[in-house]
């Protein structure tokens, strides 16, 4: 990778494309259209739906480059503080924020002193503290920058999903403290080296050979430690709120649907006791698997792909003696994937609302398939899992309302909305949920970050 390239990457900016292209949303703000070739347009793509929860209506974009500067800082600044390895926002935006920074606790480490020592009216010495703060804050400022970008960069994907808060309620809010802490002193000595390069003299040496002025630094560093700690416990609380009131929708949701569908499945294997005994035993077995799998998976905050395709496919098994010949369904993936990890109970939603509003009012009813891949792009390696189903098509579907629910069958809309908050509060925009028509059918498609189960992985997930 040549310089300027790996300069642009650090900085979390990718290198100006040869070519570009356009995208246009429709009114839902998930389907793209490319007009033309160009390497920006994968990871542009990614924004679109973010960009309409973000500033609302029906965005009409380019590329982030053609969105006004102040959409530009909007979106900067709202993603200031979230771990990403590829960053689509411009270099220029994130270090104006730092450089912002810098200068607002420049402007407070000049007034406040000259507040103490009755300083306001003499500008000799009010211009002297506020350049000599400005290069200390900058240079802490650009330290922290490049250190949080290094994490980024060279952190693993499950790390950093780790680092980004988005579970994780131990250590990682003791991390970002003490790393605090380590780059305001990092950055208190590439200072006093540029200030020492710039006067001609010793300044670290003479900085930290006076013991009042150490003790001044601590004390900054403590009370921007002390400020850190409490910034990320609070935002820890909030996104663990989040997150569990989204998982308290899940259960909610879980045991409206559950009872009726347990009556159902009861109900039919009684009617087929007496006219089909063997069927009656086929239907009871998948029940029973069903009944396993789904309840192990809502005792778990984590689980596998291998264990959701599972249940799935006992779901299905269950739907497919009620439909007979009317519903088939098939697995694509490869055997890898199967430990990839995810929230539970994800899929079951979407085979329902690809039956209830693809296939039941078809009547020769069609075929599941679910399949997994490993993606790599610029946006990352990601796992895409797509429920396909050749029943009407969301053309067909809008006057019942798929994925808003037919009479009687609201609670699929609300599912569906449930995924994408449970997404959203656990991966942020690294992960979406889309449905986009087929020729013949739809496809539901699920995009999260790709990250493989590990025993350790597994124990807490139990927890």
């Amino acid at each position: 990778m040549d310089s300027p390239v790996w300069v642009a990457h650090f900085f979390g900016a990718k290198p100006a494309p040869a070519r570009r292209g356009r995208i246009v949303c429709s009114r839902a703000g998930r389907e793209i259209h490319l007009s033309s070739e160009g390497p920006d347009l994968p990871f542009v793509a990614g924004l679109v739906d973010s960009s309409r929860q973000l500033w609302g209506g029906r965005p009409r974009l380019s590329t982030l480059a053609d969105m006004s500067f102040r959409d530009t800082m909007s979106y900067a600044l709202k993603h200031f503080f979230v771990l990403r390895r590829h960053r689509p926002e411009p270099a220029w935006a994130r270090l104006l924020i730092d450089f912002a920074i810098a200068l607002g606790f420049a402007l407070v480490f000049t007034v406040a002193p000259a507040l103490l020592k009755s300083k306001l009216g003499d500008w000799h010495w009010l211009s002297r503290t506020f350049v000599g703060s400005l290069i200390v804050a900058s240079c802490i400022s650009l330290t922290f920058h490049g250190l949080f970008r290094s994490l980024e960069l060279l952190a693993s994907e499950r790390l950093l999903q780790a680092l980004a808060l988005r579970r994780q309620g131990g250590w990682a809010w003791v991390f970002f403290p003490l790393l605090s802490l380590f780059g305001s002193a990092l950055g208190m000595s590439v200072a006093l080296l540029v200030m020492g390069w710039v006067t001609e003299s010793n300044a670290l040496w003479d900085f930290v050979s006076n013991s009042e002025h150490l003790r001044n630094f601590l004390l900054i560093s403590l009370v921007i430690t002390a400020v850190n700690w409490v910034f990320w416990k609070f935002r820890i609380h909030n996104q663990t709120l989040q997150l569990q009131a989204t998982d308290a929708q899940l259960r909610l949701l879980q045991a409206q649907i559950e009872p009726h569908f347990l009556f159902n499945t009861l109900a039919n294997v009684q009617s087929l006791i007496d006219l089909d005994a063997a069927k009656a035993k086929q239907m009871l077995e998948a029940f029973t698997d069903y009944l396993r799998a789904s309840m192990s998976q809502m005792r778990q905050t984590d689980t596998s792909l291998g264990a959701e395709l599972d249940m799935a496919q006992s779901y299905l098994t269950l739907l497919q003696i009620r439909m007979e010949e009317r519903l088939r369904f098939r697995l694509e993936l490869a055997p890898e994937l199967r430990a990839a990890v995810l929230p539970p109970l994800l899929l079951q939603p979407l085979i329902e609302n690809a039956i209830h509003h693809g296939l039941e009012p078809k009547v020769e009813g069609g075929e599941i398939v679910l399949s997994a891949r490993a993606v790599h792009d610029a946006l990352g390696e990601h796992l895409e899992i797509c429920v396909d189903d050749d029943g009407l098509g969301l053309d067909a579907a809008k006057s019942g309302g798929r994925g808003l629910g037919r009479k009687g069958r609201a609670g699929n809309g609300i599912a569906l909305a449930n995924i994408r908050s449970r997404l959203q509060t656990r991966y942020g925009e690294n992960a979406s949920l889309s449905l986009q028509a087929l020729p013949e059918g739809t496809r539901a498609l699920l995009r999260l970050p790709l990250i493989l189960q590990t025993t350790q992985t597994l124990n807490s997930a139990k927890k």
